[in-house]
């Protein structure tokens, strides 16, 4: 429904359909700038337009309700009405009243060429839009790079003696993105490149690297942990757990608790202080385990957040990615409807 505040014996303007957008926007409850253009940004993305280019600044969301313009996106404002709710014939409603006021406003804009931004091109025409990136296009290169990261992990603290892990980094990505399993076959190939260059120690501990994979692949997937900050944050705390689960005991029966890894002088220390050696291993996995998970998951976030903008790999699974993603540096502008200063 398109709303018009303006008296009958009044010509519509530009100005009218701002005024009459602010109160359509008002009628839906509080909603900022930057929450509306983080919505025009997801229905572009289900039109196929790559993430890097569907979200619009919250200021040029803003400058569609501020009166004083001389034109409008109209391709914008049909996503704007869309995302506040109305369907697809409603939002062309608005689109048409637009052209309506443009014809009646500028008479000799029909002796001349029609800008490109005003044209009433058709809003969803698919051959109009950029195709959709697949699955298939990235995963190789992806995968690869996901291998990449585990292994330059693997040796970095190999090398430097550090009591981390951090190869699990591209296990993290790859049962986030492609799922579980994918993120399991990650973290088997992980280890065997273990092996391959000179971390003979590596092998036994592919089981963790696989229990990590799953527990991030269906954490996000099924059990929506991949929604927010805080669930993310708890996801990567059960990832440790399950870990330590499973690396601490192979870590007692297969080396005595000193496998050779930089938190070996934990452990060490522990024992001296008079912990028996079990409980001395099982603490300084678990203790180590948290750390690296937490710093391992939120390094894994940074890449899954660069790879959504560089390459549009799906991540719908994870809301957090496109709320990290949505525009930033948010600042204070009048708000035509209320008179007031709004965060946008």
């Amino acid at each position: 429904m398109v709303l018009s505040a303006s008296p009958q014996d009044q010509p519509d303007s530009l100005d009218c359909i701002a005024r009459d957008l602010v109160a359509f926007k008002d009628a839906r409850g509080p909603l900022s700038y930057g929450e509306l253009a983080r919505r025009v940004g997801e229905l572009r993305i289900e039109r196929g337009i790559p993430a890097a280019s569907a979200y619009p600044a919250r200021t040029t969301v803003y400058d569609v309700f501020r009166p004083g313009r001389s034109r409008m996106d109209p391709v914008l404002v049909h996503d704007i009405v869309r995302a506040l709710g109305a369907n697809d014939t409603e939002a062309d409603t608005w689109v048409e009243r637009y052209h309506r006021v443009r014809r009646l406003t500028e008479p000799s804009a029909r002796q001349r060429p029609t800008p490109a931004v005003d044209a009433p091109a058709p809003i969803d025409r698919p051959s109009l839009l950029p195709a959709a990136p697949t699955r298939r296009r990235f995963a190789p290169l992806t995968l690869v790079g996901c291998l990449l990261l585990n292994v330059v992990g693997l040796v970095v603290v190999q090398h430097l003696h550090l009591p981390l892990y951090l190869d699990m980094v591209g296990t993290a990505v790859a049962a986030i993105v492609f799922g579980p399993w994918y993120g399991v076959a990650m973290g088997l190939l992980t280890n065997l490149c273990g092996v391959v260059v000179g971390i003979p120690g590596a092998a036994p501990f592919a089981l963790v690297n696989a229990v990590g994979a799953l527990v991030w692949g269906y954490g996000v997937r099924r059990f929506g942990m991949g929604g927010d900050i805080v669930r993310y944050f708890q996801l990567n705390l059960l990832v440790a757990l399950a870990c330590s689960l499973v690396g601490a005991p192979l870590n007692v029966l297969l080396f005595a608790g000193f496998s050779g890894h930089g938190s070996d002088t934990v452990t060490l220390s522990l024992e001296t202080m008079g912990l028996p050696m079990v409980a001395a291993a099982f603490s300084t996995n678990l203790f180590t385990s948290v750390i690296d998970k937490l710093l391992t998951g939120f390094i894994a976030l940074i890449v899954l957040v660069w790879l959504r903008g560089a390459t549009g790999v799906p991540t719908p699974h994870v809301p957090l990615i496109d709320h990290l993603r949505a525009p930033l540096a948010p600042r204070w502008v009048l708000d035509p409807g209320r008179r007031r200063l709004t965060l946008v």
